[in-house]
């Protein structure tokens, strides 16, 4: 299998969060509209090329790894550390450089980041479900989108990495048609748009010697095989198929 590296220029702003489950559901439609019905059951069925996918991460950068917590070296202002804890994102090659030995505070801040856009919140009014409109009292709801597209030019390039044993450019042309016809919440209403700016295959990252492993997706923790494991809780919303309403099915949960 290859890892390979696809560098996307958002052109609208995102409505769903680009995580890796939901990433993978709506790659499994466009699959099927450029292939079939058949050719997406057989891939499913393939684990060799059935893609392991990361969530989005700004451009050149991962996440920052979780690690025991050190003593407060030396020196340290409660403020730097502060700012540290806030930063979830290292520069790539940075962790190239000191992944065999992480320490957080070897790190220079500058190579520690934070997302350059804050999420815009946009108010909605709940629909009354009689059929009487919009609810009079406590009708009033709040969604936020990620608009980091109109911030500048390097705040719109999203890393996905794709491990699978399919083509580099199979997996473009699906990444090419998921950002055309639009990802997640509001696609119809332009969101979740993007062109693929660059695919190529990743081999820096494959080249390790220690024993512990960095998670780049989202998934269940497997006791048997993942011993001593740090990780964080994030609750799952399930998401309906982008065609699913075309065939009588509710959108409502």
């Amino acid at each position: 299998m290859a890892l390979y590296r696809l560098t996307l220029r958002l052109t609208s702003p995102l409505g769903t969060p680009l995580v890796s489950p939901t990433l993978f559901g709506m790659a499994c439609w466009a699959i099927r509209e450029l292939h079939g019905e058949q050719h997406l059951a057989a891939w499913l069925e393939d684990e060799q090329a059935c893609w392991r996918l990361s969530d989005g991460f700004p451009h050149d950068c991962l996440p920052k790894p979780l690690v025991h917590p050190r003593p407060l070296p030396q020196g340290k202002a409660l403020d730097e550390v502060k700012t540290r804890r806030k930063r979830t994102f290292v520069s790539r090659q940075t962790w190239l450089t000191h992944r065999d030995s992480w320490n957080e505070f070897d790190i220079p801040l500058d190579d520690l980041h934070q997302p350059r856009a804050l999420p815009r919140r946009l108010a909605h009014n709940v629909v009354h479900r009689s059929g009487q409109g919009t609810l009079e009292e406590g009708g009033l709801f709040f969604v936020d989108e990620d608009w980091r597209h109109a911030d500048d030019e390097n705040a719109a390039l999203v890393d996905v990495y794709v491990e699978t044993s399919d083509a580099l450019d199979e997996v473009r042309q699906v990444f090419a048609h998921l950002g055309e016809r639009g990802y997640g919440r509001d696609a119809s209403t332009g969101r979740g748009r993007w062109l693929v700016e660059q695919a190529e295959e990743e081999r820096k990252l494959q080249q390790h010697s220690g024993a512990r492993r960095m998670s780049l997706s989202r998934g269940a923790l497997d006791t048997s095989t993942m011993r001593d494991a740090l990780w964080k809780l994030e609750a799952h919303y399930g998401k309906l198929g982008p065609e699913l309403s075309l065939f009588g099915i509710s959108p409502f949960k």
